[in-house]
């Protein structure tokens, strides 16, 4: 069908062209295109380098450590979220807010909104969930945290 198009229309423009042409049977000078030759310049680096990094990371809610070898930890949300872990682990763990250190935190994608720790028989929706596994050690003992973006659950798997 475009091939019948193209053909059609292709030979309305060859009709429109040759309108103007005398009836004698010749037919119209066609112009052939300029052709402007393309330089490559030799040597030349093919990649443009990368600037160099940037020392804000205000998109970032973890910035490098710290020289004490501490995470500087910016995002409220995610300071709600720890606090809500530090104190169930409170009471978990039977310590002090004290005696807990945050060990780690990761930005996750949960695969449903189980983050991560499903319970038997409970059905969950099937998004990705985005969020964070909290690590807090008391005790000597570690205990991880899986947070969505406004839950935080102990996983003790």
């Amino acid at each position: 069908m475009k091939h019948a198009i193209f053909l059609m229309f292709a030979l309305l423009s060859l009709s429109a062209a040759c309108g103007g042409a005398q009836q004698s049977g010749t037919f119209p000078t066609l112009v052939s295109p300029t052709v402007t030759p393309i330089i490559v310049a030799p040597d030349l680096p093919t990649q443009v380098p990368s600037p160099p990094p940037s020392p804000s990371n205000a998109g970032n809610p973890l910035l490098p450590p710290t020289p004490t070898g501490g995470a500087v930890i910016r995002d409220p949300a995610l300071l709600k979220l720890i606090d809500q872990a530090k104190a169930d682990l409170t009471t978990r763990a039977n310590v002090s807010l004290d005696a807990i250190t945050l060990s780690s935190v990761e930005s996750v994608e949960w695969r449903d909104a189980s983050l991560g720790c499903p319970m038997p028989g409970v059905m969950y929706a099937q998004v990705i969930t985005p969020g964070y596994l909290i690590v807090l050690e008391a005790g000597g003992k570690e205990y991880k945290y899986h947070a969505s973006m406004k839950r935080v659950l102990w996983c003790d798997k």
